[in-house]
């Protein structure tokens, strides 16, 4: 997908007849107004020419409407819950994993959120004492869209009233301002996948730059939401320690209480996608091809960062939630010393809620 940094590039905007009376729609309208409007009966209808980022399909979910993150074979998965509100993303990062995986070229919004927010709501309500971790932003931006369709602010005030429930919006954008009036917020979450100015401007095409995104957390943290902040995918290259340093440091005057909590994850890549990523700088880097099938840093490599990042983070925050995002038991052990379900700040975090027509783990 190529990048794009104004809603205006939007082109084209189709909708599905039944999802045409629909109030996330009816909103849509007034801010895309000067993109072409078509009624369509299915993704089918769409013309060749207008496969892409800059056309919007609107549609309502279909199919298992609140799924669980896939992980990774052989990697130690912390069992997030998920929704896919917005699928696919504009913003160009070269190495956005989900080029290997979507092959629908336009962007798809579920405009109809009430099914999944019903599903949510029935979870709380049968597991009032587990804690239930659930996010939109797997397959796609949480809120490059948002302020358009609005889709979040309807999860945060119907999961507000349970406690034991944390809804996390996950963006590399600024678009913030939507969500601050919105009441109450309950347990809700605004994360910001964070990375080196250097990092930004080389890797990550149209994402907010670093100070815009620590701009916009401290509006939300102001504005009463927690925040969760994703080291994901950190990269190696000459000073880094330095630069995750500085950013880090800039993170330093957010108080401890309004983390939820901090992920780590090294940059991986699946093999299909090398060709597209030719010619970046962190390919030539050392990796090996892991038991899920992506290419990561040697082992050794991995466990210094982490060691690193995580010694940076509780330096500031102590105890706070810090975790790896598939990663390997062996590599767990080496930065932690054991497995997350023995660390007490995480076993929350990992606890694994069982979701209709799946066996309960433990």
């Amino acid at each position: 997908m190529s990048s794009f940094r104004s809603l205006a590039e939007i082109a084209h905007v189709y909708v599905e007849r039944d999802a045409l009376s629909l109030p996330a729609v009816e909103r849509a309208r007034e801010s895309l107004a000067g993109a072409s409007w078509h009624v369509v009966e299915g993704k089918e209808e769409m013309p060749p020419e207008d496969l892409n980022s800059r056309t919007l399909f609107l549609t309502r979910p279909k199919g298992r409407i609140v799924g669980r993150c896939p992980g990774s074979r052989g990697h130690v998965c912390c069992n997030y819950l998920t929704v896919d509100l917005y699928v696919g993303c504009p913003l160009g990062c070269s190495y956005c994993v989900m080029k290997g995986y979507l092959n629908f070229s336009p962007l798809v919004v579920h405009v109809d959120p009430r099914p999944a927010v019903e599903e949510l709501v029935r979870l709380a309500e049968t597991h009032p004492d587990r804690p239930i971790r659930v996010g939109t932003g797997e397959v796609g931006d949480s809120l490059f869209l948002d302020p358009v369709f609005r889709l979040s602010e309807e999860f945060i005030r119907a999961l507000a009233p349970y406690p034991h429930v944390s809804f996390e919006v996950k963006t590399k954008t600024a678009s913030v301002d939507h969500l601050l009036g919105v009441a109450p917020k309950g347990r809700a979450v605004v994360g910001f996948s964070l990375n080196p100015p250097r990092v930004v401007a080389e890797e990550e095409g149209a994402a907010a730059p670093l100070e815009e995104r620590l701009e916009a957390a401290k509006k939300v943290l102001d504005a009463g939401f927690r925040l969760s902040l994703h080291f994901d995918p950190i990269f190696r290259f000459p000073g880094w320690e330095d630069a995750y340093a500085r950013v880090v440091g800039a993170l330093a005057p957010f108080p401890a209480d309004g983390i939820a909590w901090v992920s780590l994850g090294t940059i991986r890549y699946l093999p299909a996608l090398k060709e597209r990523m030719s010619g970046r700088p962190y390919l030539y880097d050392e990796f090996v091809l892991s038991r899920d099938g992506k290419f990561r840093y040697l082992q050794a490599m991995r466990v210094e960062v982490y060691r690193y990042m995580k010694d940076l983070i509780t330096g500031i925050w102590p105890g706070t939630p810090v975790y790896l995002c598939m990663e390997s038991a062996a590599v767990w052990y080496r930065v932690f010393g054991t497995l997350p379900r023995k660390i007490p700040e995480l076993w929350a975090i990992f606890e694994r809620v069982a979701l209709s027509g799946e066996r309960r783990k433990r």
